[in-house]
Formats: C-alpha cells, structure tokens, sequence
C-alpha cells in the first residue's frame, strides 16, 4: 500500500521496469513474435516493436493453436517470471 503520494512517480517508474525485464526475458528466449488471447497494453507492444519484435493481442486460442503447428512453434500456458514448465509438461508437448 502506498502511503506517500510523493513516492508515486517512483512506484510508476519500477513498475516500468519490470514491464521491460519480464519482456526481455521473453525474447531472451528466442522468440520474435508473439501472440495471445488476452490484451497486451500498448507501452508492452511499444517495448516489443523496440526490440524488434512484433506482439498481437486478442486472437483465438484455435488460431494460437494451428499457427503454432504450422510453424513450429509452441503455445505456453502461461509466462512465468524465468521459463515455466508447466505441471508435467515437457516444451516439446505445449501444442
């Protein structure tokens, strides 16, 4: 809880910079696009366009599904702070 409204441009600012190493930290992993079903805010996608990297928001998760196929690619379920592996799952079984 904030209780120093003068601490709140600082607050804003480390908010920022988690925003930016958690994305780093996707495209630390080699990918170059990036798609989900949910939104993405615009500072992420100006942060993936600065990286060279291109973001898409709010597609369906069977699109997610065949793209993911057709490229080679593989659908996550979910980004966790380093590369999650999720219950049981192996990378090679997302899709």
């Amino acid at each position: 809880m904030l209780r120093d409204t003068s601490r709140t441009g600082v607050l804003v600012l480390r908010e920022s910079d988690i925003t930016k190493e958690r994305i780093e930290k996707i495209l630390a992993t080699g990918a170059n696009v990036v798609l989900t079903t949910g939104g993405i805010d615009d500072l992420c996608l100006k942060y993936f366009v600065e990286k060279g990297a291109m973001a898409v928001r709010r597609c369906k998760k069977v699109d997610l599904k065949r793209i993911a196929k057709a490229t080679g690619g593989a659908c996550v379920a979910c980004v966790c702070v380093c590369v999650c592996v999720c219950a049981g799952y192996t990378p090679g079984s997302w899709v």
